[in-house]
């Protein structure tokens, strides 16, 4: 059965506002009756500098425009006229809203301009840089394909392990027994993955079961409560997938010089190490000797090519 992948295309402003206002500090200025016709329809934020100049070749409309001290300055230093044409010409662009950062004033009639075009014009307390910073990740992060998993993601030793196993395999006490002993929990049963920058899987928990994990016999349990605050993260990265099977083929993984096997998801390949079913204590260190190979791996150390080299060198010491 597929994962079902979910792909936002845009973002209605009034949505842009509610999700961020607190975020950004965002104050709505003008054109609220635009907030629930224009669209963000692109991650990336743009500043219409050559825009204002007349000069539309590349401009990018369906994107959010944000406005600093320099591209206001140029604009008020021209007279009434040409700073509404200026202005006018964008909107013809269709472009979705107008941010104006460092909470720099806005004459009265521009405001009464974006209202007559129900052209949204919002205020940010925040400096350019602080708003373009953090618009791209929000940006990024929404419009990045998501899917759900089921599994538990914890991270052990700086690397995000996906653990999965068939319902009969003791989940919760190999988690506990993990958690107990200094790694960290992302989430538990359901896993929440979206594709970051760089073609990173970021993984987290839904956020009504965030820090909360279900114990077979015994109920939910708040993680915290038992091992505190830095037993559970929000969020991590999904580096490696381990997998327990109740039967696997006599030769697997008997001479560790097999290549890990590969799991897809969201067009990103990943490591999958598959291991036998055994019980919740067990399992736990199993996952911590696997992730610990695979770190000792992507560093260049391989065990299992050591010791064929040293075959091979005690092979030709005793052939000659």
């Amino acid at each position: 059965m597929k994962n079902l992948v979910k792909i936002n295309h845009e973002l209605v402003v009034r949505h842009f506002f509610e999700k961020t206002q607190k975020l950004f500090q965002l104050k709505l200025v003008a054109g609220e009756n635009g907030l629930d016709t224009r669209k963000i329809a692109d991650r990336a934020v743009n500043r219409p500098a050559l825009a204002l100049t007349g000069y539309f070749k590349h401009f990018a409309q369906k994107r959010l425009q944000y406005s600093g001290f320099c591209e206001l300055s140029y604009l008020l230093d021209l007279d009434r006229k040409d700073q509404l044409k200026a202005i006018g010409n964008i909107d013809e662009r269709q472009v979705p809203c107008f941010v104006v950062t460092d909470r720099i004033p806005i004459p009265q009639y521009l405001i009464d301009f974006f209202d007559d075009r129900a052209l949204p014009l919002f205020s940010t307390a925040l400096s350019s840089v602080e708003f373009i910073e953090g618009a791209t990740l929000f940006f990024d992060e929404y419009f990045s394909p998501t899917t759900t998993l089921f599994g538990t993601l914890v991270e052990i030793h700086g690397i995000g392990v996906l653990i999965q196993g068939l319902p009969t395999f003791p989940k919760s006490v190999c988690t506990v027994a993990l958690v107990e002993h200094g790694h960290t929990l992302i989430a538990d049963d359901v896993v929440c993955v979206s594709c970051g920058h760089h073609k990173t899987l970021i993984g987290k928990s839904k956020k009504i079961s965030y820090g909360f994990m279900e114990f077979r016999g015994i109920g939910l349990l708040q993680i915290t409560d038992l091992f505190g605050m830095r037993s559970i993260r929000q969020q991590s990265s999904i580096d490696l997938v381990i997998r327990f099977e109740e039967t696997l083929p006599p030769d697997v993984g008997r001479s560790g010089l097999e290549e890990p096997s590969s799991y897809d998801i969201l067009g990103i390949t990943l490591p999958l190490v598959i291991l036998p079913s055994c019980s919740g204590n067990d399992a736990y260190r199993l996952i911590e000797v696997t992730t610990t190979l695979q770190l000792l791996r992507a560093n260049g150390n391989n065990p299992a090519e050591e010791i064929t080299k040293r075959l091979i060198a005690h092979m030709q010491e005793s052939i000659f």
